[in-house]
């Protein structure tokens, strides 16, 4: 069984029936190609909701705020503001993860909630998409926190209570086990 079965199970979607994805046009607009997992997810049920609040976006949807382009930008232009603004900080008062201090290496965002989390691939230059991490940005400042494995497979085991994290619990609770369909 596929990560994408299993997410189907728990949050019984059904098929997307909107427009396709220009997957080239939208790895072109976000510096890098996107996962294969995430756009065979996409593909099979397009942008919306889970449960709640968390919103998983898609390149160029319709209703903009779904829109994983035009909502990548703006939080990048954020972040940039951010990080700059704290630069003369403290190491221990700034909020930018070393990570991103690597050449080569840049957050790129798939998912967002209404509570003020982000979730990014961590892409790195010469490694496989398959293979990069994912960070999730806490709303109003924190630890950014780290995980392996690909977005479907991080959202199974949210959506399961198997993945340890300090910002994403709720996904595990029944009542988050849905899928609305962006309009």
């Amino acid at each position: 069984m596929s990560d994408i079965d299993d997410l189907r199970g728990l949050l019984g979607f059904v098929p997307y029936r909107g427009a396709p994805v220009d997957w080239d046009a939208a790895g072109r607009a976000l510096g890098a190609s996107v996962p294969a997992d995430f756009r065979e997810l996409i593909d099979a049920i397009g942008p919306g909701k889970i449960g709640y609040d968390t919103l998983l976006l898609q390149p160029a949807a319709s209703d903009r705020r779904y829109d994983q382009i035009r909502r990548h930008r703006e939080r990048m232009e954020d972040l940039q503001i951010i990080w700059e603004d704290e630069e003369q900080d403290e190491p221990e008062d700034q909020t930018k993860p070393q990570v991103f201090n690597e050449s080569g290496v840049r957050p790129i965002l798939w998912a967002t909630s209404g509570l003020g989390f982000n979730l990014f691939w961590v892409a790195r230059d010469g490694v496989a998409p398959a293979s990069w991490q994912i960070a999730v940005e806490p709303a109003r400042g924190g630890e950014w926190e780290f995980h392996a494995g690909t977005a479907t497979n991080l959202l199974v085991r949210l959506l399961r209570g198997e993945e340890p994290t300090t910002y994403l619990s709720s996904l595990a609770s029944a009542d988050q086990h849905s899928f609305t369909p962006a309009e």
